[in-house]
């Protein structure tokens, strides 16, 4: 199967998420908005220097398109760090469409399951099913819920990491034994 190492990889991460926004939610938000915004904020700073140090040796549009970015990445590092509420308030509902096109992509797996002839098809069908109705119902609550959303957020991730690698790992042994 092609793809398969960094499909096991991302049903690793999913089931790592998982665990750690069921054991940690709030502590986990607030490290996220820290985390992205220094990076995003180090980024920033690092290329404007570096397109003032080297303004003189290129014009290029590509060096002048860095420093905008650069710019724009120093500003959305700022606004992570100064408004993490409002990060944190809009998160669930990204997180949300997410599990939902993850869900329509093992819908996917399980009718391609199907169309190989394997009996156990329903099982990926139902888990897409499931994925989908989790990611509806974050979707549906995204602002009101708090730490608890953070929970079931985490355990949609932990779900849809077993339901990911329950699939991959039964779509390869089918088109292993074709």
């Amino acid at each position: 199967m092609k793809g398969k190492k960094s499909l096991m990889a991302a049903a690793g991460l999913y089931l790592i998420l998982g665990l750690v926004l069921l054991l940690f939610p709030g502590l986990t938000t607030a490290v996220f908005c820290v985390a992205v915004g220094v990076l995003l904020l180090l980024y920033g700073v690092v290329t404007i220097l570096s397109f003032f140090a080297h303004r003189g040796s290129s014009t290029s549009f590509t060096f002048q398109a860095e420093l905008i970015l650069g710019i724009l990445s120093a500003i959305v590092g700022a606004f992570f760090l100064t408004h993490s509420d409002f990060i944190i308030s809009i998160i669930p509902a990204i997180l949300g469409l997410y599990v939902v096109i993850d869900g329509l992509v093992n819908l996917k797996r399980g009718l391609d399951m199907r169309a190989f002839g394997y009996a156990g098809w329903t099982a990926t069908l139902v888990m897409s099913l499931v994925s989908l109705t989790l990611g509806a119902v974050i979707l549906r609550h995204p602002f009101g819920v708090g730490l608890t959303l953070w929970r079931m957020i985490g355990a949609a991730f932990l779900y849809q990491g077993l339901s990911d690698l329950w699939a991959i790992l039964t779509l390869n042994k089918l088109t292993k034994d074709e």
